[in-house]
């Protein structure tokens, strides 16, 4: 007998032994929510085109020639605002001038170009309203004078590119 209590006395030793090894309950894991990620905006991008400028409409110009007073008057004939002082235009490449004779009575005028962009005998302005033109094609400062009357003031045309 005294086996048998010695036998159970180790079980128990031995039982508790491992008894007290044996790990703790776990605790439940807690099972992983869905959560939505925000996902970054996507913008679509178009690629800019640059914007070519719109094709210059070539302007007219008429200038009123008369015995007394040369190159007195200037008008656009689309009447877009522009500056004529001083008996200087300042156009741009592609643009027309007109001459007209305003002479009274009827007298004739010639218009001549001092970098001879023309013949003296081609600008000649017979009679009241008769008109020649040019347009202007190369930039550069141009003068004309009266032939006839030699003592009005020059005008200068101012061409830009």
């Amino acid at each position: 007998m005294k086996n048998i209590k010695l036998i159970t006395i180790i079980l128990v030793i031995i039982s508790s032994v491992f008894l007290g090894c044996v790990k703790a309950p776990m605790e439940a894991t807690p099972t992983p929510t869905a959560t939505e990620t925000p996902s970054p905006t996507v913008i679509p991008t178009t690629p800019t085109q640059t914007q070519t400028p719109a094709p210059r409409i070539p302007s007219v110009y008429k200038v009123f020639v008369d015995q007394d007073y040369g190159f007195k008057r200037v008008v656009e004939v689309n009447y877009t605002p522009f500056v004529y002082e001083n008996l200087t235009l300042n156009i741009t490449i592609g643009d027309t001038v007109i001459w007209v004779n305003d002479a009274t009575p009827d007298e004739e005028l010639t218009i001549v170009s001092e970098q001879n962009l023309w013949s003296n005998t081609s600008a000649r302005l017979r009679w009241n309203y008769q008109f020649f033109n040019y347009t202007f094609t190369q930039p550069g400062i141009y003068s004309f004078y009266v032939r006839e009357e030699p003592r009005v003031r020059h005008q200068k045309i101012v061409v830009n590119p």
